[in-house]
């Protein structure tokens, strides 16, 4: 489907001029108070003439000068750049008209010339510097031809001192015009912030239904699906580059209206359009996202019942829906409440992290911390993994909150090394869907680049399934690998799925499933099974970690049997990370 071009719904430009926009009223009034100005002043100088002066010419100066001055307050609300252009520079000449006019009189010449400062203000405020700079430069040449070229030192001083205000007031309007601009201009995007937007929106709000030229007016709330994923696996320099690269997409795709960023990866987006066509166009752009990047997108025309509030609302609760829908997230059969909660808990941070201390089971010492993830639920509590895991794979974002779970470990071990002195390594989960992802290497090196933790002090746990489930799996493990970070068979002996290949894998631990230390029981040692894998461990060369130790004597059991390291209740449940015990813990040498 052909989508017409929207109607341009601009912003106004508050000081300087902004390709594509309308300049605001208040600019307007500015340039026409000038021409209204060098109206007075004609008027002024034919009631009381100089010798040599024309009234006639003073008279017309005066008529074209009220009359562009009055239009300009009157039609203010509709004057292009290009009018106000010429009405800055009408007011200019007519200055100019003044002062040659009264060049026989070199008092009221200098008063006329006196009101240049004036005529070049709007200049300096509205234009951009060249155009800007070009009337100073012309106005000042007008100074410098009828002062200097008269005799008398006195003019000639007075002309200097006159070309010295009107660079002075320039340069301070200029600063001026700059600051005020950025007030209305997101300093990442250079789009309109919410300020502007706000502005924009009251002044339609104003007019009413059929603002503009008189079609329906369309708010449409713009969000990019995952963006949090981009800032915790990337870092927020790569996420300023995606928001900066949207934007760019955004203002070239939709082709007109008013686009505003109004904080984090919100866009809106004003046209004049029916809501059909603005849908439309939005789909087409949504489709060719920088990157991959998803868009969701709630739209709202304006009706007569509007105020500001309710209008976003209704754009707002549109966007609610596409979310729930998930643009592709989450399954239209598993688009539920409980789907819906899980993500906004993923982006909203309500996912935390617990670590539980592994110890050697020799020495007592700390060895490293496994990163487990936790709901902390503003109405249920902490709850525990089981509780979201399954639907959190079930509806497709466990990659987000894997993504999520390995920044956050990164980053807090690392400072947390720094402040203890231990070099204990920390342990992350993955799952089958993140190591599919051809970009899951570079994700954990960006993670360790940006947190400054050691690869060597990162371990990723893969269960046995995914190792069978996933045929390309070895290739990003050993990518990894070579890079430092160390391997581990999650859950190992429950499927047995990797025994006969475990010699050709890229890992370096094993642990022992839980469902095996519980069959270690007092006084009878550790079972023939267990027995069997810290003997194929040893032949490979494989530390091993015993999960889920919950005694006394599971730990000598285990530690008879020559297994290197255990983790479980018993030696502590997983706690914050300024919560480890670290006064068995090995520090680092100097």
């Amino acid at each position: 489907m052909t989508v017409p071009p929207p109607s341009p719904l601009t912003p106004e430009a508050p000081t300087t001029e902004v390709a594509g926009a309308r300049p605001g009223p208040v600019v307007v009034v500015l340039a026409g108070v000038v021409l209204l100005v060098g109206s007075a002043c004609s008027v002024a100088s034919v009631l009381r003439p100089a010798p040599g002066q024309t009234p006639s010419v003073l008279l017309l100066v005066a008529a074209v000068a009220a009359v562009g001055g009055a239009a300009l307050l009157l039609r203010r609300a509709v004057v292009s750049w290009r009018v106000l252009h010429l009405g800055v520079v009408a007011g200019e000449v007519l200055l100019v008209v003044s002062a040659v006019d009264a060049v026989a009189d070199p008092h009221r010449l200098v008063a006329v010339l006196s009101l240049l400062v004036l005529g070049v203000l709007p200049s300096a405020f509205l234009l951009r510097p060249v155009p800007a700079a070009l009337h100073l430069a012309a106005v000042l040449l007008v100074v410098a031809t009828l002062t200097l070229g008269r005799p008398g030192e006195a003019l000639a001083v007075e002309g200097l001192y006159l070309a010295v205000m009107l660079v002075a007031v320039s340069v301070l309007g200029v600063v001026v015009s700059r600051a005020a601009a950025r007030a209305d201009v997101d300093e990442l995007t250079g789009l309109p912030n919410r300020r502007a937007l706000d502005r924009r929106l009251d002044e339609l709000l104003a007019q009413g239904p059929g603002a503009g030229d008189g079609g329906p007016v369309a708010l449409a709330m713009l969000d990019l699906d995952g963006f949090k994923e981009v800032n915790d696996t990337h870092g927020h320099a790569a996420g300023d580059a995606r928001l900066v690269a949207v934007a760019r997409h955004l203002e070239v795709s939709l082709g007109g209206g008013l686009l505003a960023r109004i904080g984090g990866d919100e866009f809106v987006w004003v046209v004049e359009a029916t809501e059909t066509a603005v849908r439309d166009r939005l789909d087409a752009s949504a489709a060719a996202m920088p990157d991959g990047q998803g868009l969701s997108y709630g739209v709202a025309v304006l009706d007569g019942s509007d105020s500001g509030a309710t209008w976003r609302q209704r754009a707002d609760a549109d966007l609610y829906d596409a979310k729930r829908r998930r643009r592709g997230l989450v399954p239209a059969s598993l688009d539920t409440p409980e789907a819906e909660e899980l993500l906004r808990a993923i982006t909203d941070g309500e996912l935390v992290v617990r670590y539980q201390p592994v110890v050697e089971l020799r020495t007592g010492r700390l060895a490293g911390v496994e990163a487990l993830v936790r709901w902390q639920h503003p109405e249920r509590g902490l709850l525990a993994p089981d509780t979201f895991l399954p639907l959190a794979e079930a509806t497709g974002v466990v990659d987000l909150l894997g993504a999520r779970v390995l920044r956050a470990a990164c980053h807090e071990v690392k400072a947390w090394q720094d402040r203890t002195g231990c070099r204990a390594s920390v342990a992350v989960n993955v799952s089958g869907a993140e190591l599919a992802s051809a970009a899951y290497p570079a994700r954990v090196l960006r993670a360790l680049d940006d947190s400054g933790l050691a690869p060597s002090d990162l371990v990723l746990e893969v269960t046995e399934t995914a190792f069978m489930d996933v045929p390309t799996m070895d290739a990003s493990l050993s990518t990894l690998r070579r890079s430092g970070v160390r391997i581990a068979v999650d859950d190992f002996g429950t499927g047995w799925s990797t025994l006969s290949r475990l010699d050709q894998l890229p890992v370096d631990v094993l642990k022992l499933d839980k469902s095996f230390v519980d069959r270690v029981v007092p006084g009878a040692g550790c079972t023939p099974v267990v027995d069997a894998v810290l003997a194929l461990a040893r032949a490979l060369d494989l530390e091993v970690v015993a999960e889920g130790v919950e005694s006394a004597h599971q730990v000598t059991a285990l530690r008879d049997a020559g297994c290197d390291t255990a983790q479980g209740y018993h030696l502590q449940r997983p706690v914050r990370l300024e919560e480890v015990d670290v006064s068995r813990a090995v520090h680092a040498a100097a």
